[in-house]
């Protein structure tokens, strides 16, 4: 047997052998990688440096190669990011990892990963060319948030400095062109943006721009042309087509559009071509014509090949109302044995949305289970699986989900919008809006896209960026409604009259009714604003008295009236319908809405009380019934009223909100929480509701800790809000976090929006003692007593009381103190 010294010493000697041995081994995979670059063979060199890493994960040279290998051979920018990030991780000092990781981060619009790396690369090396141009990049997009014009042009005419050193500098041209495009010299920003498609002809984001900047001349060939050539080099990009056809459609050229689709068809041995060509007739000509050319080329198309087309076939039998043909249809499809296995999981995630459509989300989720069970990068499951996660505030997981699917498609606007939503609900308000303005861009300005990026921009006052957005969006659908009423509504933000009439005036082209509603819905808006109430009620009266099927009900008229408090005037009316059709239910409701109004409480109640026993599921009236019942025999009466309307119809949204809100002011608020639990998780996008569950939980659980980690998870998505009970809210679950300094903004906001509310005062005071400001402290607790009156016997309210003693107690200690000394 061997001495256990001679032992130990052979068995150290053995690992420093086979440490040896996988260094050397290591280094021969590095240099074999080396070689296969210089070959050309890319693909095993990749190989070869992962070899390397299975050796020795710390090999630097090893990553930076495969990382050189993905940027620059195979244009993997995310694969290249990720091992830069791991160069920088290991050795933070490493200049030419965060040189990359810096202009990676700007081609990708990742300004905080942008100023990480380009801070650290200004440290390291301010002198440094490449370094030089990051900075300039970095000033001039905090001057572009900051909305600091001149240095924005300062930093952009250093950037035109720079070029002469560094013309192959993506950032520099890219910061030049954006200032052009700032300044609306749109013809030079072309030129630029030329210049960065020769060195770049393949980038698609640079041919979306150009598209973009075409718009703003309104240079209607080029934009075909552009178009066209996008398709050409983009031939796999459905969204291209897309915009061809909607911008062939804005132009009335439909038998263009149809003509295009063909000539795809016809120069394609796909079917997908084919099923362009459909779904556009679905939209175009309707859906028998559709239907024909499918039976067409399901007749011509070998078996083997036609799934494609009984997808289409589904989707218009679905539309149709066949939806049990159209679900089977689909399930015969993933059956068949002449359906290939990625064609299935198109046709399960078709499938999962239909059952979504029908309310079966059990079905949903089971059938995007098994997608991703047999493909986890599937991008339409993921994103999918992203809406519900998003909804059932597993944002974190949603985002992940999206980050994988965008890694599929990079260009997936859908998919951008919903990691817009995600950053959105996790209180991450930039990357939000980032990833909206991106989704703008990368679907060209659609409609979808743009009127959900808008309505940020203009909650910024960003009007004139809004602005410029529906222009382009309208360029392309110059007849969709949606952009046309968001645009009027802009403009009556913007007091511009004279653009306003244009848009009410090709409202007013368009033969629709709901077109005619916007229309005469803006003018209404206009003339109130711009000359007055009086008139915009005299050009109703004047459409209510009109014979012409104009949509204008003298409802309407009834409800301006009140709104200006003519009260007698809308009573008189209101009767005077009646009178004429003196059954109807809608017609008696509105008069005992204005008997109300005009404070003959009886006879609106006498009303009420009719309509309900005529109809007990009339939850508007049963409401209106309680609200009465409130004010004349207190809550439990009011409650009796909402749990009979419950008791037929016990889903019903607007009942389960009068009674939580009910049981909240009964003190029952743990009934109330259960009650918005439940409406949350029916519906988790709304943000009354979302606002009210976290404000009952952190208000009255604030001492329990999961009940304060739920009111964050939910209330999270608010931090933007100006709506004081939200920033009540906010600022309350903030200080409970112990984020007291933070909180205070929103609380002082919240208690000035609500000064008759004495809990919101209460938290304010809180958050003053938090700080240590103790006068403050005091006279806000006062406030709170004096608003809260004897009557109210709430906890925040004794603990009010209890505060004011304690202050005013170390107050008296203090000046004793103070006099001792003296």
């Amino acid at each position: 047997m061997l001495p256990r010294s001679l032992f130990l010493a052979l068995a150290l000697t053995a690992a420093l052998a086979a440490c040896d041995s996988a260094e050397e081994r290591a280094e021969e995979y590095f240099q074999s990688g080396l070689s296969l670059m210089e070959e050309g063979d890319f693909d095993r060199a990749i190989v070869e440096f992962r070899n390397v890493f299975q050796l020795d994960g710390t090999h630097k040279e090893a990553r930076r190669k495969l990382a050189e290998v993905f940027l620059y051979q195979k244009g993997n920018r995310r694969g290249a990011y990720r091992q830069y990030l791991q160069l920088a991780e290991m050795n933070p000092e490493d200049l030419d990892a965060r040189i990359h990781l810096s202009e990676l981060a700007f081609e990708n619009f990742n300004w905080e990963e942008l100023d990480r790396h380009g801070t650290k690369a200004q440290e390291l090396d301010p002198e440094n060319i490449r370094v030089k141009a990051i900075s300039v990049s970095l000033a001039y997009q905090n001057a572009v948030l900051n909305e600091n014009v001149d240095e924005r042009r300062i930093q952009a005419a250093e950037a035109e400095k720079l070029l002469s050193d560094r013309p192959d500098s993506t950032m520099l041209r890219t910061v030049i062109m954006d200032a052009k495009m700032q300044d609306e010299n749109f013809s030079e920003a072309l030129e630029s943006l030329d210049r960065l498609i020769e060195r770049d002809s393949e980038n698609p984001r640079y041919h979306r721009q150009r598209l973009a900047l075409l718009g703003r001349l309104n240079d209607l060939n080029g934009i075909e042309e552009q178009l066209r050539e996008m398709i050409e080099i983009f031939p796999d990009d459905a969204e291209n087509k897309q915009m061809l056809l909607r911008f062939y459609t804005a132009q009335d050229r439909t038998d263009d559009a149809e003509a295009f689709l063909r000539e795809l068809t016809e120069n394609s041995d796909g079917t997908s071509e084919r099923a362009d060509l459909i779904n556009f007739l679905i939209q175009v000509r309707g859906p028998e014509a559709a239907l024909a050319e499918l039976e067409t080329a399901i007749a011509n198309t070998d078996p083997n090949d036609v799934a494609p087309f009984k997808l289409v076939q589904a989707g218009i039998f679905f539309n149709q109302g066949q939806q049990e043909e159209a679900i089977l249809l689909l399930e015969e499809l993933m059956e068949a044995d002449t359906t290939p296995q990625t064609f299935k999981n198109t046709a399960r995630v078709a499938l999962a949305r239909m059952l979504i459509a029908t309310n079966n989300d059990v079905g949903a989720q089971m059938r995007i289970k098994e997608v991703l069970a047999d493909d986890p990068t599937n991008a339409d499951a993921l994103k999918i699986q992203a809406t519900w996660q998003i909804q059932q505030d597993d944002t974190d997981g949603a985002i992940r989900g999206l980050r994988t699917a965008l890694d599929q498609r990079p260009e997936d606007a859908q998919a951008m919008s919903l990691m817009a939503q995600a950053y959105a609900r996790s209180g991450r308000n930039e990357l939000a809006e980032e990833f909206l303005a991106l989704a703008v861009e990368t679907s060209g300005n659609a409609p979808e896209e743009t009127l959900q990026y808008v309505p940020l921009l203009i909650s910024d006052e960003s009007y004139l960026a809004a602005e410029d957005l529906l222009k382009q969006a309208l360029r392309l659908a110059p007849r969709n409604l949606a952009l046309l009423r968001t645009t009027g509504q802009l403009y009556l933000l913007m007091q511009d009259y004279p653009r306003l009439g244009q848009v009410i005036e090709t409202l007013e082209q368009i033969d629709t009714p709901q077109a005619g509603r916007y229309a005469q819905q803006l003018e209404i808006q206009r003339l109130n604003q711009q000359v007055g109430t009086d008139e915009a009620i005299a050009y109703l009266e004047q459409l209510a008295q009109s014979d012409a099927d104009n949509g204008i009900s003298p409802i309407v008229l009834i409800q301006a009236k009140l709104l200006n408090n003519e009260q007698t005037e809308a009573l008189e009316l209101s009767q005077q319908l009646l009178a004429e059709d003196p059954e109807n239910p809608g017609l008696r409701a509105l008069l005992a809405r204005v008997q109300l109004a005009n404070e003959n409480v009886p006879e609106a109640k006498a009303i009420y009380n009719e309509l309900l026993s005529e109809n007990p599921g009339f939850d508007a009236i049963r409401i209106q019934l309680a609200r009465i019942a409130r004010a004349e025999d207190g809550v439990s009466a009011a409650q009796a009223i909402i749990d009979g309307g419950l008791a037929i119809s016990p889903d019903a949204r607007t009942l389960l909100l009068s009674s939580a809100e009910l049981k909240e002011v009964a003190g029952d608020i743990d009934a109330a929480i259960a009650i918005y639990e439940q409406l949350y998780d029916r519906n988790s996008n709304s943000v009354l509701i979302a606002n009210n569950l976290a404000s009952l939980l952190a208000t009255y659980h604030s001492s329990d800790a999961d009940s304060v980690e739920r009111a964050w998870t939910v209330a999270r998505r608010l931090r933007d809000s100006d709506l004081p009970p939200i920033q009540d809210t906010y600022g309350w679950i903030l200080y409970l976090q112990g984020e007291s300094a933070q909180a205070l903004p929103y609380l002082e906001n919240a208690a000035r929006g609500l000064p008759r509310d004495p809990i919101v005062q209460y938290h304010l005071a809180r958050v003053y003692s938090a700080l240590n400001r103790p006068e403050d402290a005091l006279r806000q607790y006062q406030l709170t007593l004096d608003v809260a009156g004897p009557a109210d016997k709430r906890d925040q309210i004794t603990d009010a009381q209890q505060q004011i003693a304690a202050l005013k107690a170390a107050a008296a200690e203090g000046q004793e103190e103070s006099t001792i000394e003296n």
